[in-house]
């Protein structure tokens, strides 16, 4: 079992179906588990480089982790993964702090004052269905975690170097796990834990959505003005009035005493 792991855990894994606890619970133990992954890499004396699509395996004569300190600055410290300060979501991406179209974000801790890493998961990305699905989003939580692990150097540099090692391919801004990363996750999160709980939400894009105003239109049927107001004007306006007169003055009113107000003149959008 992986180290520091809470108990609770243990309750929730549900290694042939879903995971009983909450997807925020859910993206925690796997990225407990995961973490030690970092954890061990840092540890060895190799580190993985991919050069215009090729990938290869280089020695250093130190530790990785005192390889990114001399290539990159910081302590070693630095570059570990603390789950003890690092919370998770599962949330909407529309925001002005992610860009459209995003599957996952950070907020590090320098930005969220309260001395926690943010790690949102997009409502969009889900694996409730298929465990196939589940270890896309623990590869997805893993870039984030990276992120976390090398602050400050975007796509590139140390976060590059470390997504590499720990192996994460593609371009550095949608990187997608390599088999051997993918079977990893198969093994040692997924068939432990269970299925992501989390199915999959498809936005309707804005414009699309149907209706959803609580006004209520009202037609004058001589000019064809049209307004809309609320059901507290149109009630006081046939307690007072018995109609509502249409504000050019035209007769019959827009609202006859012999209609219902839910029938055609008065339409609710």
């Amino acid at each position: 079992m992986a180290k520091h792991w809470p108990i609770r855990f243990t309750d929730m894994s549900s290694p042939l179906g879903v995971f009983k606890g909450t997807r925020e619970e859910w993206l925690e133990a796997a990225a407990i588990i995961m973490g030690g992954w970092i954890d061990y890499a840092l540890v060895q004396t190799s580190r993985v480089q991919i050069h215009r699509g090729r990938t290869t395996v280089k020695v250093v004569p130190v530790s990785y982790s005192a390889y990114l300190v001399n290539r990159y600055g910081g302590k070693p410290s630095d570059y570990r993964f603390n789950p003890a300060t690092t919370r998770y979501a599962c949330s909407l991406m529309d925001s002005g702090m992610t860009k459209a179209g995003s599957l996952a974000h950070v907020h590090y801790m320098h930005a969220t004052g309260n001395r926690y890493d943010e790690i949102r998961m997009s409502v969009e990305v889900g694996g409730r269905k298929r465990k196939d699905d589940s270890c896309r989003v623990a590869d997805i939580l893993l870039h984030e975690m990276l992120h976390t692990c090398a602050r400050f150097h975007g796509h590139s540099g140390a976060f590059a170097s470390m997504a590499a090692t720990m192996g994460l391919t593609g371009r550095m801004t949608a990187t997608v796990a390599t088999p051997d990363l993918r079977q990893r996750i198969w093994d040692d999160v997924v068939s432990v834990l269970g299925r992501y709980p989390h199915a999959k939400v498809h936005l309707t894009p804005r414009g699309q959505r149907g209706k959803g105003s609580r006004l209520i239109k009202c037609t004058c049927p001589s000019c064809g003005f049209n307004m809309r107001t609320t059901r507290k004007w149109l009630n006081a306006g046939f307690a007072q009035q018995g109609h509502i007169a249409c504000p050019l003055g035209c007769a019959p009113p827009m609202v006859h005493p012999d209609y219902d107000p839910s029938e055609e003149l008065l339409q609710g959008v």
